[in-house]
C-alpha cells in the first residue's frame, strides 16, 4: 500500500510540473531579433512592413539569401543583419541594383559593417556622438544616435549629425543605387513613431517603392511556417509551444516510469533470517567463493590449522587417531595450494 501511495505522489508531482510547463510555454513570447519584419516590438520592423502595404506597395520577405531573376524586388531592405554575408549572398543582392533597383543597408552590427565596406562605403566609429541628426537642407531633424559615420566616393549625404559627420548617404551602385544608414533606428517601430523620422523614411526610402523585400535570411530567427514554407518534424517539436510541451510530457512520463520501477522505486522491506531460502551449504559455498576471489588462501589454511590443533590438544582421541590427526595437521600447515589443503582435510576425515 505504501508503494502505491509513493507512486501516486510521484505521478501527482509530474502532472503538476507538466501543467506548469504547458502554462509557461503557452504564455512565453519568443524574442525576435532587432530589425525583424515579423517583430512588433519597439526594435522590430513590422511597422515599416505594414506601412508599405498601406501606401500601396508590395512588401515581401527573403527567407533565403538568394534573389530569383524573375522576381527581383525594386527595393531590398537589409536591416541589422546578424550573420556575415557570404559571397553568393552578396552576388544575389547585387541583382537588385543590376536591375536598376535600390538597396537599403541599415544597422550597426558587425555583419552590417562588413557588408557596407564590401559595397565601397567607409565606416568609422564616432566618439561622443550627438543624439540627433538632420537632413542636409535642415528641414528634418531626427532623434537618433549613431555610433558610426559613413562616407563614400560619388555619394551624397542624407543625414548629418551636429559634428558634421555623415550618418546616412546615398550613392550610385551598378545600375541602381544604395542607401547606407549607420543606425537601424529610423526604420524600427520605435523610430517611426517620431513624425520627423517617418517623413524622412517616406521621402528617401519609400518614395516610388513598388515591391520591397526584407532580408530575413541573415537574422537568427524566423517564425516557422511563414511564407508557405512547410514545417518539418524537428520544427514542430522544438520550435512550437505545443511541440515543446509534448517533448516535456514524454520526458516526465519516462522519469516517472524510471523512478517508480523496481530498481529505483520504493524500498522493499528486507526478509528476516527465519524466512531465508538459502541452505547452509549455499552459505558455506558463498563464503568459500568470497575467500577464493579475494586470494585469502593463507587465512583459510590458518583457520583450519587452529581448529584442528585445538581438537588435538583436548586429548580425547585414541593414540592411533591422535597420530593420524597430527599427521593430517602437519599436512594442513604445509599445504601450498587449494588442492593440497583439500587433500589434507580429507585425511583428517579418514582419521576419525
Amino acid at each position: 500500500m505504501s508503494r502505491l501511495r509513493s507512486s501516486m505522489v510521484l505521478l501527482g508531482i509530474c502532472v503538476i510540473a507538466l501543467l506548469i510547463g504547458v502554462l509557461r510555454l503557452a504564455t512565453q513570447r519568443t524574442p525576435l531579433p532587432t530589425g525583424s519584419s515579423y517583430s512588433a516590438e519597439p526594435n522590430g520592423a513590422q511597422g515599416l512592413y505594414t506601412w508599405i502595404e498601406a501606401v500601396g506597395g508590395s512588401p515581401g520577405r527573403l527567407l533565403e539569401s538568394g534573389v530569383r531573376e524573375d522576381q527581383v524586388p525594386a527595393t531590398l531592405v537589409v536591416l541589422q543583419p546578424e550573420s556575415v554575408f557570404t559571397q553568393s549572398a552578396r552576388d544575389a543582392f547585387d541583382a537588385v541594383t543590376r536591375h536598376g533597383g535600390m538597396l537599403v543597408v541599415a544597422g550597426e552590427s558587425l555583419p552590417w559593417l562588413l557588408y557596407a565596406r564590401d559595397l565601397g562605403v567607409t565606416v568609422e566609429p564616432i566618439r561622443g556622438g550627438t543624439p540627433s541628426a538632420t537632413t542636409p537642407d535642415g528641414s528634418l531633424q531626427l532623434p537618433i544616435l549613431s555610433r558610426y559615420r559613413v562616407r563614400a566616393d560619388n555619394s551624397t549625404p542624407l543625414l548629418v549629425d551636429a559634428n558634421g559627420d555623415w550618418v546616412a548617404l546615398r550613392m550610385a551602385y551598378k545600375q541602381g543605387s544604395v542607401i547606407v544608414l549607420a543606425t537601424p533606428e529610423p526604420l524600427l517601430n520605435a523610430g517611426l513613431r517620431d513624425e520627423q523620422t517617418a517623413r524622412f523614411v517616406y521621402r528617401d526610402v519609400l518614395s516610388g517603392a513598388t515591391t520591397v523585400a526584407f532580408d530575413e535570411a541573415h537574422h537568427s530567427f524566423t517564425p516557422p511556417g511563414t511564407a508557405g514554407v512547410p514545417l518539418t518534424v524537428n520544427q514542430l517539436l522544438f520550435s512550437t509551444a505545443a511541440g515543446r510541451a509534448v517533448v516535456y510530457a514524454v520526458a516526465l512520463v519516462f522519469l516517472y516510469l524510471l523512478l517508480s520501477g523496481r530498481r529505483l522505486g520504493p524500498a522493499v522491506a528486507a526478509r528476516p533470517p527465519t524466512e531465508t531460502r538459502r541452505t547452509m551449504y549455499e552459505h558455506v559455498q558463498m563464503l568459500a567463493n568470497l575467500y577464493r576471489r579475494a586470494g585469502q588462501f593463507l587465512t583459510v589454511r590458518d583457520a583450519f590449522s587452529r581448529h584442528y590443533a585445538r581438537l588435538l590438544a583436548r586429548g580425547t582421541r585414541s593414540p592411533k587417531q591422535a597420530g593420524a590427526l597430527a599427521e593430517a595437521l602437519a599436512r594442513i600447515e604445509t599445504a601450498r595450494s587449494e588442492s593440497d589443503l583439500i587433500a589434507a582435510l580429507a585425511g583428517i576425515d579418514d582419521a576419525g
